[in-house]
């Protein structure tokens, strides 16, 4: 399921880099963007947070509804109970809803679905690694600041996924290029 994620988001991706200019005028605004993603993980027995990275694309339909796909990875943690706690991947469909503050600057909520995969890796040879993941409703917030007409900067909170069991919470700050 979150190969199938990520690799919807590269055809998105792709679509908007290729779309012929008659389709464009269908689409508002359109953007690819990295940045890092600081994240906190709670399940199988562990609570533990790391630093990770983040891919990103999007399409603004109008100022008001888009679409993004992120895709995260990166980022691991030692724990007090002797394992490793990595974070394998985030992949993610949502919906942008957009609210315009000023010329520069606009604040959007976020709704979608994540699937979300989890390593955890013990410190010892004779033990298993576990691989929990989860995919559920994914919500949040954020807000974006154009520094430039093609380039602007994102900082949003998202819960990507909330299942009994498994928690998975991040913060991420982008840089986007507009196209």
């Amino acid at each position: 399921m979150q190969r199938g994620i990520f690799v919807s988001s590269l055809a998105l991706a792709g679509l908007l880099a290729t779309a012929p200019v008659a389709a464009r005028s269908v689409i508002h605004d359109a953007y690819l963007g990295a940045g890092v993603m600081p994240w906190s993980y709670e399940g199988a027995g562990e609570r533990e947070e790391a630093l990770g990275g983040r891919l990103m694309g999007g399409v603004m339909f109008t100022e008001y509804l888009g679409v993004e796909a992120h895709f995260g990875w990166l980022g691991e943690a030692d724990t007090d109970s002797q394992r490793t706690v990595e974070l394998d991947s985030v992949d993610s469909v949502l919906v942008r809803l957009n609210r315009p503050v000023s010329e520069r600057l606009d604040l959007y909520a976020l709704a979608g679905y994540s699937s979300v995969r989890m390593v955890i890796r013990p410190r010892f040879a004779s033990d298993n690694d576990e691989s929990p993941n989860a995919s559920s409703v994914s919500l949040g917030l954020g807000a974006q600041y154009r520094v430039q007409d093609d380039l602007s900067v994102g900082l949003d909170a998202i819960s990507y996924a909330s299942d009994p069991g498994f928690d998975f919470l991040a913060l991420g700050a982008t840089l986007r290029w507009h196209f």
